[in-house]
């Protein structure tokens, strides 16, 4: 095994104590995700509209993010090797752009 992984196993006492935090997560954070929207009872009066709201503002956000870094994409100058745009900066446009049109699209849908 190569000597950067052998930092990152993880045995005994760690190991389970992670995977003892991973359950108690899953046990604690889903019920309290669970009544957001709906009850057992069929849910709150309007409560497909508040999932519809909420997801057009979610699709809304994430389509201004995307367009927003496409436009640096295109903007930032390309002069410096170090950066992550030097050499793809074309395709990284067009790849935002083509997801912002598309959340931008599902928000308008809903």
């Amino acid at each position: 095994m190569q000597p950067s992984l052998k930092r990152l196993q993880m045995n005994g006492p760690a190991l389970h104590c992670a995977i003892a935090l991973g359950i108690l997560a899953l046990f604690c954070v889903e019920p309290a995700l669970a009544n957001k929207f709906e009850t057992i009872g069929g849910g709150v009066s309007g409560s497909s509209g508040i999932k519809r709201d909420w997801l057009q503002k979610f699709f809304l956000v994430v389509g201004g993010m995307s367009l927003l870094s496409a436009i640096l994409a295109l903007v930032v100058p390309h002069k410096n090797a170090l950066f992550l745009n030097y050499g793809n900066w074309k395709r990284s446009f067009s790849i935002l752009l083509v997801l912002s049109i598309v959340f931008f699209g599902i928000a308008g849908l809903l």
